[in-house]
């Protein structure tokens, strides 16, 4: 069972799968694991035999980040930071700029359900995509009131196609 005050988002670049976590005014990212994504594109390469090894690396990943999924679930957030050399802390004041945005055209690692950008004081931008709306969900009720005017939100609910899509620009008269 999902945290209220948490959702799963996956680095953009590297494909590290993160818990976010709001504690207050900080965002604790706890890394779960997850398949490098540009490896797996280089075991398409070797053909039937990378594509064997890539389904069984990625099954393996899979059921490494659902056990750091149970295990984070079951701990305080920023003794799992401590404890993983990739997860970290954002306070919310390092936040300079923010925006919720649809997912990519192009999606090369598989469908994305959106994006969620960000760029810090000192200049570093981070990005990262949801991989199911449910999530997308979850932190556009979270991260609004949290970041207030620093984020933008760039998405809209598409009832009939069940997804988020970019707001449509009212037309003029």
């Amino acid at each position: 069972m999902q945290d209220s005050t948490s959702f799963n988002a996956r680095l953009a670049r590297g494909g590290r799968k993160y818990r976010i976590y709001i504690r207050g005014s900080d965002l604790y990212f706890i890394e779960l694991g997850g398949v490098d994504q540009k490896a797996s594109i280089l075991m398409d390469l070797f053909g039937p035999c990378g594509a064997l090894i890539r389904e069984i690396w990625k099954r393996w990943a899979e059921r490494k980040a659902a056990a750091a999924l149970q295990r984070a679930e079951s701990q305080d957030p920023e003794q799992l930071v401590r404890e993983n050399k990739n997860s970290f802390l954002v306070c919310v004041c390092e936040i300079r700029e923010a925006a919720i945005e649809p997912p990519a055209r192009l999606a090369l690692f598989g469908q994305r359900a959106g994006q969620w950008n960000f760029t810090r004081a000192d200049g570093g931008k981070m990005q990262f995509e949801f991989e199911s709306t449910e999530d997308m969900k979850t932190a556009l009720s979270l991260l609004p009131p949290l970041l207030g005017a620093t984020l933008q939100v760039n998405v809209e609910w598409d009832e009939p196609n069940k997804r988020f899509q970019g707001k449509k620009t009212p037309a003029f008269a």
